[in-house]
């Protein structure tokens, strides 16, 4: 069984990855760019993004992103691999969209966005009940 503290952990991974994902979106778009192929315009394209980089908009979100990671490999080590991936992987998606739509991006179209996220949940569910995996309240003893 699944305790729910794993769960929370899985869970709180898939946060950890879906909400910093739109913020490192925005933090490395930049509002000027040009279409010109020369060297000199490549030379200076890859010196603009190394400079992203140091911006704290980038390297914050990334380091949030990279404790999630963490915690995952934590995570992969104890608990059931056919369920840690999924979940971690969907609520990432779920948490993703949500946070995006919090930060003003547009979605083109909306409908389709909330029946996906639906239907990742519902996909999540079918893992959970197909493995015979049951969220367990009782304390694990050591």
């Amino acid at each position: 069984m699944i305790s729910v503290t794993e769960a929370i952990s899985l869970i709180l991974v898939g946060a950890l990855w879906g909400c910093t994902n739109p913020f490192m979106r925005q933090g490395s778009i930049d509002s000027k760019s040009s279409s010109n192929n020369t060297e000199q315009e490549a030379t200076k394209s890859v010196l603009k993004s190394l400079f992203r980089l140091a911006r704290i908009k980038v390297w914050l979100p990334y380091l949030i992103n990279q404790l999630g990671s963490l915690l995952y490999y934590k995570q992969l080590a104890s608990s059931n691999l056919t369920l840690s991936v999924p979940i971690c992987n969907a609520t990432a998606m779920v948490f993703s969209c949500i946070t995006s739509f919090f930060l003003g991006e547009r979605v083109n179209q909306p409908r389709r966005a909330v029946l996906g996220v639906t239907l990742i949940l519902l996909g999540v569910q079918i893992c959970m009940c197909s493995s015979g995996e049951r969220i367990s309240i009782v304390k694990e003893s050591s």
